[in-house]
């Protein structure tokens, strides 16, 4: 043996026969150790004395016919030396694990695992010294010494050591998790260390993700689980039993709603959910939306399920954090357990996982053209918004209730936004001089924004720092207003059990935060802003929403409000940076605003792999982390700074309203208010979102009818009932709107891209639906448009069903659509019309012409949804004749669809263009 087997390393190259009689000497060992193996009847006959030293020599074997050609048997080598010396041992022992592993059997069990993890760690030091690999910043026991030079070796082996470290990675995760059978209360943190080491060094494979997901099955509710299991699936390299594993979670999820007791949406009922619970519904509610969008499931009510979602969300992330423990919460922290006061907060590193499942759904959604696509996107539209409002209320409430600093001079143009905008350059000195420096003494705070304006803005009314038409907090109309007092007053049933009445916040207290945020010492301005790590959250939705303009001139279209959100919030990040010292940060302000785009954060490093944030990634540095790390300060500032950036984008938006206001260090959003009053939602999505009393959860997971209406009851109840009803229906209104903006977005989306050739919106007359059915039928069945018929045609088919056949066809037809509900056919709504503008109405109407201007009028109501779009809504005739002669004595058909900003078209023209561009993608 010992003449057959010299000590080698890398450099002594043995012959091809040594080689072969290496391989062959494991082989034969190999099947010894099966054998010795299968013969054993306890755990104590694996750890005999003679099979240890067995597998010591295996081990010695296989490493030696690895180095010896690392590119010929490096790969096979390596799995069989795993598989042989060390898993088959621990999965034997299970399957003889009688009930409970013995004490002897369970050192055992250990003194093997720990002579895997060691033997692993000196493997890979061995392959960072033989094959000269880096990796600093990627495991955190890397050689420190110089390492071996060596110009021979191969590109092809290099490449084998980096995935042997990344296996090696894995396989120091598995050996760790297995000691949890053996000590069931012993911490995960190792293990996981092991596995994020690995999915850092290589991103591209899901492997330790689906052994993370295995680890964490049990903690917040399968959450962690599917969030690693989905993870795993996203990377251009994922395990082939992660689909299982996520359809067995997914059906256990479905089993505890079930089996969850329905609740009580009585104003009567004195008797809530504690935090734990609601916490529990709500990730089990999220779930259940996932699998149905993950794998496109077709279910009802699922529009119901995002709005009990969105009620239960803004729910928990009222719950105050707890302050038994200082346990880490940043997305980082999948190796904190989970604890006693866990359960009763949602803590940010929840809210992370849940929003980066949202886009990779998205992500799949869009690659298999779902028509879900479009209420996933309204989903995490309406979750984002919601977070905004969280971030900012919690943020003004700290700085109004934190002091000045009376040794701070400070200038009204201090903050980080001013730098910013102007490139990171010094201000010039002539604007400086227009701002005289204030000394802000403690017991004058009450008078310090009075004097200051009437020293630095002379041309202001009055006293008041902002002017009412800039609206800079955007709390200017009544909507807005509400949405930031749900931020600080209590839950109508909770003012009901506990009589609290909570003051309505003062519109003065709303204008002078973000003069007074300008004001504060930079230390307590970070220190607020470091603690709000759901912005973390927010800068990835930025992230996601920069790299789809689309979404953003869709939004804008139809929910400025969301806008005006942003801008409160990033007014409220506009940190002063330059007027003092700050402690624990050493950045160059300068510097940071230069390099923002190419220095990563936390959450970048976390989301480093995924397709879906490729774009927004592609400008960092990875190796800007080799020269120094950031403290969690630093990431606040640099955090803070990456968001402002966003402003800075949307600002070169027209559509979005944000400009820059130099002279105030502001962002202003101007929401034309008349457009805003006016805006209408779709009515099918009103009533997908109505109010059941029944608990929507479980009428998605069974697919049973909702629960009887109450309506008759309205008049009966208090009348805080009702305004709870006028909140809800006003977040219900939000929603649908950013839902109209998504479905928008999604049909161009299907039909052509963000100019499409072919509407999204079709509308049909009667001559359509009677003499081309088959078109008509084809055209909602691609679920590519959005087919909508008049009333006017309906009454049209209802006077013809006497004369034509085809009209009780189309008739029997359409009911029967109808009834089965369908949002890619359906009938117009009751105020789904406009009045056509600069048009005189002629005064004589025949019967055509009047249904011709209702059919006009539905479809210029559908034109004002989404305004600035182009070619959004087409007209389908069956009459040819009234495009070519269709000339009337007072108007043309023709032209007075033009004038209403629609297009209109034969039907069969525009299906033989469908055609043949469907047959061209």
């Amino acid at each position: 043996m010992r003449r057959i087997h010299p000590a080698t390393d890398v450099n002594q190259k043995p012959g091809h026969e040594l080689t072969k009689k290496l391989y062959r000497t494991i082989s034969e060992q190999a099947k010894r150790l099966d054998d010795s193996r299968s013969c054993a009847r306890n755990i104590k006959e694996l750890f005999t004395p003679t099979l240890t030293v067995q597998r010591k020599k295996f081990c010695d074997y296989c490493e030696r016919l690895i180095f010896s050609d690392v590119v010929l048997y490096g790969r096979k080598t390596e799995e069989l030396l795993w598989r042989k010396g060390f898993y088959d041992v621990i999965s034997t022992a299970k399957k003889l694990k009688k009930k409970e592993f013995q004490p002897e059997e369970v050192l055992c069990i250990e003194s093997h695992i720990n002579a895997g993890i060691g033997y692993y760690n000196h493997m890979m030091m061995k392959l960072q010294y033989e094959f000269d690999l880096v990796l600093k910043n990627v495991v955190d026991f890397h050689i420190l010494c110089e390492m071996k030079k060596d110009a021979d070796i191969k590109l092809e082996a290099t490449e084998w050591a980096k995935q042997s470290i990344h296996q090696c990675l894995i396989y120091l995760g598995d050996l760790n998790r297995y000691k949890l059978d053996i000590y069931p209360n012993l911490n995960p943190t190792l293990s996981v260390r092991y596995y994020l080491q690995a999915v850092t060094y290589r991103p591209d494979f899901g492997m330790p993700h689906n052994q993370m997901g295995t680890l964490e099955m049990n903690r917040n509710h399968f959450l962690e689980a599917v969030y690693h299991y989905i993870r795993c699936l996203s990377c251009k390299i994922s395990f082939d039993g992660t689909t299982n594993n996520l359809l067995g979670l997914f059906e256990k999820n479905s089993k505890f709603i079930e089996h969850l007791p329905p609740e009580s949406n009585s104003v009567d009922c004195i008797i809530e959910l504690d935090k734990s619970e609601n916490i529990k519904r709500l990730i089990a509610r999220f779930l259940l939306l996932i699998d149905i969008w993950y794998f496109n499931k077709k279910v009802p009510k699922v529009y119901n399920l995002c709005h009990q979602i969105y009620k239960n969300l803004e729910e928990c992330l009222g719950y105050p954090k707890p302050t038994v423990s200082e346990s880490g919460e940043g997305p980082n922290d999948s190796a904190s357990i989970e604890t006693d006061t866990s359960s009763v907060y949602l803590s940010s590193d929840k809210v992370f996982k849940m929003i980066v499942i949202c886009l990779l759904c998205i992500a799949k959604l869009r690659s298999a053209n779902s028509p879900q696509l479009s209420t996933a996107v309204a989903f995490s539209l309406g979750v984002y918004s919601l977070l905004i409002q969280h971030v900012a209320s919690h943020i003004r409430d700290s700085i109004l209730n934190c002091p000045l600093n009376g040794n701070i001079k400070a200038h009204k143009s201090n903050g980080i936004l001013k730098d910013l905008m102007s490139g990171g350059k010094k201000r010039s000195r002539t604007k400086l001089r227009r701002r005289k420096v204030v000394k802000v003494e403690s017991d004058e705070e009450s008078d310090v924004s009075g004097s200051e304006r009437n020293d630095d803005y002379s041309s202001s009314s009055e006293d008041s720092f902002i002017s009412d038409t800039e609206d800079v907090l955007a709390v200017s109309s009544d909507e807005e207003c509400d949405v930031s007092k749900e931020g600080l007053e209590l839950k109508p049933a909770q003012k009901l059990l506990n009589g609290i009445k909570t003051p309505k916040p003062s519109q003065k207290a709303k204008e002078d935060v973000v003069e007074k945020i300008q004001l504060m010492d930079a230390n307590d301005t970070l220190e607020i802003v470091t603690e709000e790590s759901c912005l973390e959250s927010i800068r990835i939705l930025n992230d996601w929403l920069k790299t789809d303009t689309e979404i953003l001139k869709s939004c804008a279209a139809n929910t400025k409000s969301v806008f005006k959100q942003i801008t409160n919030l990033l007014n409220l990040l506009n940190i002063n940076m330059s007027s003092a010292k700050v402690i624990g940060v050493k950045l160059k302000l300068s510097e940071v605003i230069t390099k923002e785009a190419k220095i990563p954060l936390t959450e970048d490093i976390i989301l480093k792999g995924i397709p879906t944030f490729e774009e927004s990634q592609k400008e960092i540095d990875w190796k800007y982390l080799d020269e120094r790390g950031l403290n969690a300060k630093e990431e606040a500032v640099i955090r803070s700074i990456k968001l402002l950036s966003f402003g800075k984008y949307l600002s070169t938006l027209d559509e979005s309203g944000i400009s820059y206001d130099e002279d105030k260090n502001i962002f202003v959003c101007a929401i034309d208010e008349t457009k805003k009053d006016d805006m209408k939602i779709s009515a099918a999505l009103l009533e997908e979102l109505d109010m059941c009393n029944g608990d929507v959860m479980n009428d998605t997971a069974t697919s049973a009818a909702p629960s009887g209406s109450q309506s008759s009851q309205d008049n009966t109840k208090p009348p805080h009932h009702n305004n709870h009803r006028s909140q809800q229906l006003n977040k219900m209104k939000h929603m649908g709107q950013l839902w109209l903006a998504a479905e928008v977005h999604a049909l161009e989306t299907r039909v052509g891209g963000a100019r499409p050739a072919l509407s999204p919106y079709l509308v049909v007359d009667a001559e359509a639906l009677i003499g081309s059915s088959h078109a008509v039928r084809h055209l909602v069945a691609s679920r590519k448009f959005v087919v909508v018929v008049p009333t006017a045609v309906v009454s049209a088919l209802d006077d013809l069903k006497h004369e034509r056949i085809e009209a009780r066809d189309a008739i029997r037809w359409l009911e029967t659509q109808f009834r089965r509900g369908n949002r890619f056919f359906r009938a117009q709504r009751p105020y789904e019309k406009a009045p056509l503008p600069f048009i005189k109405y002629p005064k004589k109407r025949d019967k055509e012409m009047h249904a011709y201007i209702q059919i006009v009028e539905c479809c210029h109501y559908l034109a004002e949804q989404q305004k600035g779009a182009a070619n959004l809504v087409t007209l389908l005739v069956g009459n040819q004749n009234i495009l070519v002669n269709g000339e009337n004595k007072e108007f043309s058909y023709v032209g007075l669809a033009q004038s209403a900003g629609i297009a209109i078209e034969s039907i069969t023209v525009f299906y033989a263009k469908w055609k043949k561009s469907k047959g061209k993608r």
